[in-house]
């Protein structure tokens, strides 16, 4: 018994950090530094439980103790799956920076838990030592057990549990688990615990998505790849429908009594595609999100030919049925979606499209450095035809030292591609401020397009936001695979920016 509570303890911890970081994602997003401040935390505290269940173990050895660690971490997941998001929107509406606000999210959620895992493994290998004679087999058994947990705790919470189940309803599950272990060592007066388990299964029981269909969007779907935000808003005096994936900034939009329009602005500047290529027949982009540009080119809305076909790469198979289910994504002939990581399509394609649109950037906090690197824009120049046109999403200042990220991957392009142009889509006045910048890549020298030349307004506007002075690069060197330090680029975040 003592063998299985190692094992189940070590792979329950492994899947509630893994949960943890997903529990988290909509205050403090899913990027590299909320990882590491999870997983900093998590052994923080590991460390400090076991000192802790050590020195307990020598003073008070018994199943009983066992047995009510064993709750108090159980009760610890409890707290965090029913407190955990309260803590969390609390502490970032008062923390600025995203590294402070990482670490003290997870501590202020996982600690418990943390401490009490900690505490298991000592406490188990001083019950289970029976001389010292054969202390260091059991110490290796006890060790090697845990961590075989910890292996399975990891695949089983990566790969099953969170592409299944919202994180609380882990949470709870894992609170069961650990209640029914504290059971099972210590039977006699049981009640307590009894009523916890019960608790802690109908709590999970509830946070099951329910299939129930009806007007209302979900506020939160989590999948294997996100957790997903959809609310409505007013934006710009209209209606619109909004996703996010990370805190602060919306994703996706549509306006609710026009779905096929484009809301956001920068989504607009992806109109220069048509405006440089407009007998374009075969389209590659490389983002579905919340599926706005598509949509607009299957109205009809670009002015391109009716008959052209659309591939959309999009990495999480639940974004595409949300935007069937609440964007107004139709059944076409002309699209054909592929859900699979934009880099991993790249490196397999071997057809040139006429245009290539790229918006893999889902805020400013989770910045995909693969896509931006000199060998991403080699796989790109191949997916481009000769007379191509590329245009890609990035959110990033243009200029100044909140540029280095936008100048690194505009270095990249620029080492496949002829010409790079950069456009300012939120503030063209302002380039040192972080916002989306649209980098136009085209494979030959050919004339920049004039704004006098367009007659409709709004592209000659896009066309004068061109700027020609961040184009010549700040030395900023271009970003590569085996070294792209987008988060000393993007420290702009720390500032609450």
């Amino acid at each position: 018994m003592l063998e299985l509570t190692v094992f189940l303890c070590g792979a329950v911890c492994m899947a509630v950090e893994m949960v943890g970081a997903r529990l988290l994602a909509p205050y403090v997003g899913t990027s590299a530094v909320v990882w590491a401040g999870v997983i900093g935390v998590m052994l923080a505290f590991l460390a400090c439980g076991a000192w802790l269940g050590g020195k307990w173990a020598d003073r008070r050895l018994d199943r009983r103790t066992l047995a009510l660690i064993l709750a108090a971490s159980g009760l610890g997941c409890m707290l965090a799956a029913a407190a955990g998001g309260f803590v969390a929107d609390a502490v970032t509406r008062r923390v600025n920076s995203l590294y402070v606000a990482a670490v003290a999210c997870s501590a202020a959620v996982f600690a418990v838990p943390a401490v009490f895992f900690g505490m298991i493994g000592p406490y188990v290998t001083r019950l289970r030592l029976a001389d010292l004679e054969h202390a260091g087999a059991t110490v290796g058994r006890l060790a090697a057990l845990s961590t075989s947990g910890s292996i399975l705790g990891t695949f089983l919470g990566g790969f099953v549990l969170i592409s299944y189940f919202p994180s609380r309803a882990i949470l709870w599950g894992m609170a069961a688990v650990l209640l029914l272990l504290s059971l099972l060592h210590a039977p006699r007066c049981p009640w307590a615990r009894v009523a916890l388990l019960l608790f802690a299964l109908t709590s999970a029981a509830l946070s099951l998505p329910s299939d129930a269909r009806n007007d209302a969007p979900p506020p939160l779907t989590e999948s294997a790849c996100n957790s997903l935000r959809i609310w409505d808003d007013v934006y710009k005096n209209r209606p619109v429908r909004l996703l996010a994936t990370d805190p602060g900034h919306a994703q996706s939009g549509m306006i609710l009594d026009d779905p096929a329009d484009l809301c956001f602005t920068y989504t607009r500047y992806y109109r220069l595609g048509p405006l440089l290529f407009p007998r374009a027949r075969s389209i590659l982009m490389l983002g579905g999100g919340g599926y706005s540009v598509p949509k607009w080119l299957l109205a009809g809305r670009s002015g391109l030919p009716s008959d052209f076909r659309l591939t959309v790469v999009e990495l999480d198979p639940a974004m595409t049925a949300l935007a069937r289910r609440w964007f107004a994504l139709p059944d076409d002939p002309r699209l054909r979606i592929v859900h699979e990581d934009a880099r991993t399509f790249l490196r397999r394609n071997d057809q040139a499209y006429d245009l290539v649109l790229v918006d893999v950037f889902t805020s400013q906090y989770s910045v995909p450095f693969h896509m931006g690197t000199v060998e991403a824009a080699r796989e790109l120049r191949r997916a481009v035809g000769d007379d191509g046109v590329l245009l890609m999403n990035v959110i990033s200042a243009a200029s100044g030292p909140d540029g280095r990220l936008l100048q690194g991957i505009r270095g990249a392009l620029a080492s496949a591609f002829a010409e790079v142009h950069i456009y300012c889509a939120g503030y063209p006045d302002q380039p040192e401020i972080m916002q989306n910048v649209i980098l136009l890549a085209l494979p030959g020298k050919r004339p920049a397009p004039s704004p006098e030349e367009v007659a409709d307004p709004e592209l000659a506007a896009m066309l004068r936001s061109r700027c020609v002075a961040c184009e010549a690069g700040d030395g900023t060197p271009p970003l590569r695979d085996d070294f792209a330090p987008v988060e000393r680029y993007t420290l702009m975040l720390t500032r609450g920016n």
